[in-house]
C-alpha cells in the first residue's frame, strides 16, 4: 500500500514523502497513529504543494539565520558580575549571554547558544551559536568582576 507521511517517522522517512509499506505496518501503526494517510491522487498533489511551500519557508528561514550569524560572528560581548579572586558568585549561562547580546543589538534565542556548562569564573571565552540548518557563528564572551 502507498502512504504519504504526515510527520517525520524515525528511521523511516520525513513528512511529505510517499512510501510503499506493508499493509500491516500501514493499517496497524502509521494510519492509527496519524503518521500517514492513504496516497490517493488528490492527496499526492496536496503533499507535493505542501512540500514545495515547506522548502520555500526553510529557504527564507535559512537566509534570516545567515544574516544573524553574520551580525554575530566575531563580536565581543562583555558581562560584568560579582566575583572574588576570579570566581563568580553564581554563574553566567546562555540567558545572561542573550541579554548581553541584546544590549549590543544582536537578537539571538537562548536555545541557539552552545555552551557545555555555565561559566563560573572571570575571563574570555569562545562561544558558538548554532541556528540550525548548518548555520553557526562564533563570538567571544568576556566576563569581568564588578
Amino acid at each position: 500500500m502507498k502512504v504519504i507521511l504526515l510527520q517525520d517517522v524515525k528511521n523511516f522517512g520525513k513528512a511529505g514523502e510517499i512510501k510503499e509499506v506493508r499493509n500491516g505496518y500501514g493499517f496497524n501503526f502509521l494510519l492509527p497513529q496519524g503518521l500517514a494517510e492513504f496516497a490517493t491522487p488528490i492527496a499526492i498533489k496536496q503533499a507535493e504543494k505542501s512540500v514545495a511551500r515547506y522548502q520555500k519557508e526553510i529557504g527564507v528561514m535559512t537566509d534570516s539565520f545567515k544574516k544573524r550569524a553574520e551580525e554575530l560572528s566575531g563580536k565581543k560581548v562583555t558581562i560584568k558580575t560579582k566575583a572574588e579572586k576570579g570566581k563568580l558568585f553564581g554563574s553566567v549561562g546562555s540567558k545572561e549571554i542573550v541579554v548581553a547580546l541584546q544590549k549590543v543589538g544582536v537578537d539571538v534565542e537562548a536555545r541557539c547558544i552552545v555552551i557545555e556548562k555555565p561559566f563560573k569564573e572571570t575571563g574570555t571565552f569562545s562561544v558558538e551559536a548554532d541556528f540550525g540548518y548548518n548555520v553557526k557563528a562564533s563570538f567571544e564572551v568576556v566576563i569581568k568582576a564588578e
